[in-house]
């Protein structure tokens, strides 16, 4: 029978991170062991820019980027291949002779990839195939105008969450980034700040994790700080099970420093009780 005397953080962390646009979550996803991208955002040129070079080198990272290929004049999928193509490169990665090329996986990010998610399911719920379960891909090649119906979004709802479940099973460090929803009332009181995923995903895929950070930067002199909170105040949907602390920076060297620091303690005060 376990003791939680006994238990300790896993070897393999999994971690949600979101925030606005341009706050560095690639930057510091980047300075994970051996990380391999699967890039939605197109934004893996942020590992050459000059500040993480600067700073990390130039590190070996595996990526590949993920977009639609068939789109037509108004920018409505025709035909989808963006989640389809991740999914064949996340199998080509796992197989025996590149899993050991690296040891992190990075999501970036999930915001997009829901995206994809959507337009893969609007384009098969419109088939034939599906006998035309949802009217919504057809509508929007007609008018220009997407406007996804309820069995669209648990469709999407359903790829996303079996896509994160699939990364997160891996022997991998796994980290999700995505950009936040600023949630509000009726009066424009903001209400909470949670990852931009899709209606109820948010608390379906936020379940996944034990460790979900939000990030915010700001400028100290010519330096970028980069810094995480860790736990919730009321607002911004965090928390942290290994209890690292708010203000840690947003970084492999000082997550990680934490849980060993955090770890350390506890076996002292374990061996003393």
């Amino acid at each position: 029978m376990p003791n939680i005397k006994e238990w300790k953080p896993d070897e393999k962390v999994k971690i949600l991170v979101f925030a606005p646009s341009k706050t560095g979550k690639t930057f510091g996803a980047g300075t994970f062991p051996r990380p391999n991208f699967l890039d939605f955002d197109k934004g893996i040129a942020t590992l050459r820019n000059p500040e993480f070079v600067k700073k990390y080198g130039l590190r070996s990272v595996e990526y590949e980027q993920f977009t639609e290929r068939n789109v037509n004049s108004r920018g409505v999928v025709t035909q989808h291949n963006a989640l389809d193509d991740a999914s064949r490169y996340f199998d080509k990665c796992m197989k025996k002779d590149f899993v050991d090329k690296f040891d992190t996986w990075v999501i970036d990010s999930g915001t997009t990839m829901s995206e994809a998610a959507m337009n893969k399911a609007i384009v098969l719920l419109g088939s034939k195939v599906m006998a035309m379960a949802s009217k919504t891909h057809e509508q929007a090649i007609n008018t220009g105008l997407v406007y996804p119906k309820q069995q669209d979004y648990g469709s999407e709802r359903s790829m996303v969450e079996q896509f994160i479940d699939m990364v997160k099973e891996t022997d991998k460090h796994v980290v999700i980034l995505c950009h936040e929803k600023v949630l509000t009332n009726d009066e424009g009181t903001v209400t909470g700040i949670v990852p931009l995923l899709t209606g109820k995903g948010v608390e379906a895929v936020c379940l996944k994790f034990d460790e979900i950070y939000y990030l915010t930067a700001r400028k100290k002199g010519s330096e970028m700080l980069r810094m995480l909170t860790t736990h919730t105040n009321g607002i911004i949907k965090a928390g942290t099970r290994y209890g690292i602390p708010d203000g840690t920076d947003w970084s492999w060297d000082a997550i990680n420093a934490e849980m060993q620091r955090i770890h350390k303690e506890q076996t002292t005060q374990t061996v003393t009780a």
